[in-house]
């Protein structure tokens, strides 16, 4: 499955920047000189860099994060969010509007990952199943889940605890995400 979803990712990487950098040119996002990424493309000018997403050379380890939770991880999630940096892309699955999260750089992974365990920890006193948040939407108690034991991508409503299956697996998922403007 992790390659499947590598493959589907490094897809949508290159529909990504065929569309937008065909229209638009590369992307710019605000630089911060502690914030630095190796997507980062150029050296900063008037305070933005052009960017990329980048292929990490090695894979991010999930270890600690998983044995702290006493939880398997899904291999999808792990192949997301552990081979690739990137500032958090615009896209659209179906007409809903939606930012891919990847991590930006090593420290925004070790956030990332807070923030899973938080997530988690949530759902767990709620007594719901657990799901890993792959994407945001416009209406914050809505999230795009990774489903940890099916592997389904669900539209997820924070506060009713409510799911829709959007996809049957990650890769579908991604396979059927639409680009849009950075």
């Amino acid at each position: 499955m992790s390659d499947q979803v590598l493959s589907a990712l490094e897809q949508f990487f290159l529909r990504w920047q065929r569309d937008g950098e065909g229209r638009w040119g590369l992307p710019l996002c605000d630089w911060e000189a502690d914030w630095r990424s190796p997507c980062e493309l150029d050296e900063p000018r008037e305070g933005r860099v052009a960017w990329r997403p980048f292929q990490r050379e090695q894979a991010a380890d999930f270890t600690a994060m998983a044995n702290a939770l006493e939880l398997t991880l899904h291999p999808s999630a792990i192949a997301l969010f552990g081979h690739w940096f990137s500032r958090p892309l615009p896209c659209s699955f179906k007409g809903l509007r939606i930012e891919l999260i990847l991590p930006w750089n090593d420290a925004d992974l070790d956030l990332l990952k807070e923030n899973l365990i938080g997530h988690l920890l949530m759902l767990r006193k709620l007594k719901r199943s657990p799901s890993l948040f792959i994407a945001t939407t416009r209406n914050e108690m809505t999230l795009v889940s990774l489903d940890n034991e099916s592997g389904q991508v669900w539209l997820e409503w924070l506060d009713s605890g409510r799911r829709l299956t959007l996809a049957p697996s990650l890769p579908a998922f991604l396979a059927r995400l639409e680009t849009l403007p950075q």
